[in-house]
């Protein structure tokens, strides 16, 4: 009995040796990496103009923004809030599970949500994305599931966390880098030709038989 105590203690605290290790050199790489753009009121943003002889007309555009922001609407809630044509504007709300990782578990920590708004003009767009918040999630006893904590959304640009520092260099990070990769997909696919279909094409085996007048031309 004590040889089993002695070796649960002795798995638990290596445990906690690794992790340590782990968080260690992670924290290490995001120290580095943890650096946001800011708007004139102190928010996270991600902005951009994107214009030149790749960018398409201004109705393509529009097709592929609608199309585009609707690959990035995952999770329960998130929706395009804003679509007009006549403006060229088209906002969503968007968000995503963000988790707690170690060497051998990984948990839902909360929900990232933020949003995104594309303008179009003629052969010109721009993207914006920022309000970007984070909502803790517990686990419920009862059927052990991840569920909201009460409390207001804590924005990203907070930069220290009491209780959990490493997650939250993790979740700004990781946050970073999806947005990074969202944003070099956008340009990609507003690249996209959209093909215009094609005439129905006529069979002249039938083809109705034309009188030509050649005494006038």
């Amino acid at each position: 009995m004590n040889r089993f105590i002695v070796m649960i203690f002795f798995l638990t605290f290596s445990n906690h040796i690794c992790n340590a290790q782990w968080y260690a050199l992670k924290k290490k790489k995001y120290e580095s990496n943890i650096k946001f753009d800011k708007d004139e009121n102190g928010k996270i943003i991600f902005y951009g103009v994107v214009s030149g002889d790749t960018v398409p007309a201004r109705d393509t555009l529009w097709l592929l923004a609608q199309s585009w922001i609707r690959t990035i609407l995952n999770e329960k809630g998130d929706k395009v809030t804003f679509e007009e044509m006549l403006s060229g504007t088209i906002e969503a709300q968007v968000s995503y599970l963000a988790y707690v990782e170690s060497i051998i578990s990984k948990i839902p920590h909360g929900k990232i949500s933020y949003k995104v708004s594309i303008d179009i003009k003629n052969k010109k767009y721009r993207y914006t994305f920022t309000e970007f918040e984070f909502q803790e999630y517990k686990q419920n006893r009862q059927d052990f599931k991840y569920y909201p904590v009460n409390g207001k959304p804590t924005p990203l640009e907070k930069e220290r966390m009491f209780g959990y520092q490493g997650a939250w260099d993790s979740h700004r990070y990781n946050m970073k880098k999806k947005i990074e990769a969202q944003i070099l997909n956008l340009k990609t696919q507003m690249k996209r030709v959209i093909k215009k279909p094609e005439a129905p094409k006529t069979d002249s085996s039938k083809k109705e038989n034309v009188i030509i007048k050649t005494k006038d031309w």
